[in-house]
């Protein structure tokens, strides 16, 4: 497989200030040393207090360039690090046997499985929290995306409601004579 040469930006967020760019250089270390990549030049930008938001936040980003021995160091590095934007510089045209394409595709679907199943267990585990807190008296913040058993109960009453509603209207026996 050919070498590949790339522009990646990693961004942070967080305080204070010192701890922040401390933070980033340790992170460009690390991945640094990571196998089948060459780091060949990093650009680390002070950080910036962010004003947008009443926290004291602040916010910085490197700019790094990174040889990678193969296109599956490229992708590992995407899914490890994720790096807020990757500009390949070289090759122009990049060819793949199928053998290689299969590995970096079902590594892809393997990844999002795995997001895939974090991002669902959390979601169970917010909802069963939310419920505890609902038991306790205690109105969440952010409201359930799953349906609670309070309000299945809620909506099966309404529906069974409406259906004798509609069935009383329609043998004429809610008619007032």
């Amino acid at each position: 497989m050919t070498e590949i040469k790339a522009f990646l930006i990693f961004e942070m967020l967080g305080r204070p200030a010192k701890h922040l760019k401390t933070a980033l250089e340790q992170f460009i270390e690390k991945l640094s040393k990571e196998e089948g990549i060459e780091v060949t030049n990093k650009v680390l930008h002070e950080p910036k207090k962010v004003e947008q938001i009443k926290q004291e936040l602040y916010t910085t980003f490197a700019e790094v360039e990174i040889n990678f021995k193969e296109i599956s160091y490229l992708f590992k590095v995407a899914f490890v690090y994720m790096p807020s934007h990757i500009e390949i510089v070289s090759p122009q045209e990049i060819s793949l046997k199928n053998f290689e394409l299969n590995t970096l595709m079902n590594e892809l679907a393997r990844r999002l499985h795995q997001y895939d199943e974090i991002t669902k267990r959390l979601a169970i585990e917010r909802d069963i929290l939310q419920r505890q807190l609902q038991q306790q008296g205690v109105k969440p913040a952010i409201p359930s995306l799953l349906p609670t058993q309070t309000k299945t109960r809620k909506i099966k009453k309404s529906n069974k409601k409406r259906k004798t509603k509609n069935q009383q209207e329609k043998t004429g026996k809610n008619k007032k004579k």
